[in-house]
């Protein structure tokens, strides 16, 4: 990773509030420092469309998250990042048990923020583990680049899986833009178990075509009453995306496979959240490091990685908007 956004003669210090907004020529993005560092809005002002999925509360007002609670609306919206887990676990570390919180640590902590330019810098630190979170969001015409390192400051290695949580605005007949080598999928859960389980390894374009009354990548009403998260296998092409057929827009997510080997497809057409009332309609793709969603299952699996004593890791999410919709095509 290029250091050059770490300068600290470049940085002004800013006090932390609930909403910093972005600006370019192109983009208008929304990040919210003391509500676990969310970009909570990404709109395109050629057009004005909302990409990010949107809560019906003011963010202005809504009660900040504590350690520990559950994700749930109104905080399930926008785009979270999901670390040291996402799904709440307890793991053995150094013969100690590690309770770990639902969607992670990072969406409920209040982040140090400075800005750099067209920019900003956010920083967070562990709650459980000792290690320091940083990620730089940047804007460069209709592209938004996130830069993520994370150090560890402990005697310890420090496990982890990290998942991007892009909650996506997302309308019926839309289109999931996803590369061709998915061909199977692991489940880490839906609501048609009998189709599904944790665990469970089923062919997508079965699973999409064959299975179920209707196509999975194209995204359906509410009335489907579907929700279901799954995992690719490690990917050889880092781009994946969303169609907005109605504004003939897509939002493309690209990433570097060796440093981001999975892609994580949350489909919510209303069925989920399980005890509320109102469900939600929403696609996440979620470009990640480690899988399942369990921290403590990726361990038992070996699929999670490592941050060594005094150590650090680098990686980065770039996000675009473009005309059109992408079609991505096998490569030989």
């Amino acid at each position: 990773m290029n250091d050059d956004l770490s300068i600290e003669k470049e940085v002004e210090s800013v006090p932390l509030n609930r909403e910093m907004v972005l600006v370019n020529s192109r983009l208008i993005v929304t990040v919210l420092p003391e509500m676990g560092g969310k970009i909570s809005g990404i709109v395109r002002r050629k057009s004005g469309t909302q990409f990010l999925h949107q809560t019906d509360e003011n963010y202005q007002n809504v009660e900040l998250p504590a350690y520990g609670q559950e994700f749930q609306p109104p905080y399930a919206a926008g785009f979270d990042d999901c670390f040291p887990t996402v799904s709440s676990c307890s793991i053995l570390l150094n013969g100690e048990t590690i309770d770990l919180p639902d969607h992670g640590e990072l969406w409920t902590s209040q982040w140090e923020v400075e800005q750099l330019g067209p920019g900003v810098k956010l920083t967070t630190y562990g709650k459980k583990q000792n290690y320091r979170f940083t990620k730089w969001i940047h804007l460069d015409g209709e592209t938004l680049t996130i830069r993520y390192r994370v150090e560890n400051f402990s005697n310890s290695t420090i496990p982890f899986i990290w998942s991007s949580h892009p909650l996506l605005n997302v309308d019926p007949e839309d289109e999931l833009i996803l590369p061709p080598e998915i061909n199977e999928v692991l489940v880490d859960g839906m609501t048609e178990k009998e189709i599904g389980k944790f665990g469970d390894r089923l062919s997508w374009q079965g699973l999409k075509s064959e299975i179920l009354p209707y196509d999975l990548s194209i995204v359906q009403p509410k009335e489907a009453g579907f929700a279901g998260k799954f995992f690719s296998n490690r990917l050889q092409n880092g781009l994946a995306g969303i169609y907005r057929k109605q504004t003939d827009e897509s939002l493309l997510f690209r990433f570097d496979t060796a440093e981001i080997p999975y892609l994580g497809i949350w489909l919510c057409y209303g069925g989920w959240p399980e005890d509320l009332d109102e469900k939600d309609l929403t696609v996440a793709l979620e470009p990640c490091i480690g899988r399942p969603d369990s921290l403590k299952k990726a361990m038992e699996w070996g699929e999670n990685q490592d941050i060594e004593p005094s150590k650090q890791r680098e990686w980065s999410l770039e996000i675009s908007i473009e005309d059109g919709k992408l079609n991505l095509k096998p490569t030989n």
